[in-house]
């Protein structure tokens, strides 16, 4: 019997209606996952590949009985179903799903790292993960998070934006 994780998980698009992407995948999330809650919607600079559509990002905290590889397998299947093509590293998508972390585990295998191996140098990443639980302690840094999103630049933090979101029946 499969134990039941903490897991968050980054949600972030820069194609088409990018929070009700955003909104549609965490709905997928929640058909085999429990939500606990999720972030607001934050607007950020894309990184690597500059010449694109900002993106919109949100982190979503659930609890599933599903095994790490089986839940990436999950989420490989939502992206596909958003019409995803891996053409090339950071290229623009309808939606992007990471695992970011799962409890304390820490996982370094081919096609799976756990906690997300780029998640300290990345605002749009920290500040919806941080709005949902301010006190994480990062599994291999032992970092406390916050401390890692307060030391990054201005330009390096992401806007939190008001959209409607459904995801909860809330309105952010």
């Amino acid at each position: 019997m499969a134990v039941s994780s903490k897991v968050f998980v980054g949600v972030g698009s820069n194609l088409g209606d990018k929070s009700e992407n955003i909104r549609l995948a965490i709905n997928e999330i929640k058909k085999n996952s429990l939500l606990l809650k999720a972030s607001g919607i934050y607007e950020s600079f894309p990184v690597g590949f500059s010449t694109q559509p900002n993106f919109l990002n949100s982190v979503c905290e659930l609890i599933t009985d599903l095994d790490p590889w089986g839940f990436l397998r999950r989420l490989m299947f939502i992206e596909e179903s958003f019409g995803r093509t891996r053409t090339f590293v950071n290229a623009p998508r309808e939606i992007d799903l990471d695992i970011l972390l799962w409890g304390s585990m820490r996982i370094n295998q081919p096609g799976l790292v756990i906690p997300h191996p780029r998640m300290e140098s990345r605002g749009f990443v920290l500040g919806p993960l941080l709005e949902l639980d301010p006190a994480i302690i990062h599994p291999h840094s032992c970092r406390p998070l916050i401390e890692v999103y307060n030391s990054l630049g201005k330009f390096d933090k992401p806007v939190r934006i008001n959209v409607k979101t459904s995801c909860l029946g809330e309105e952010d």
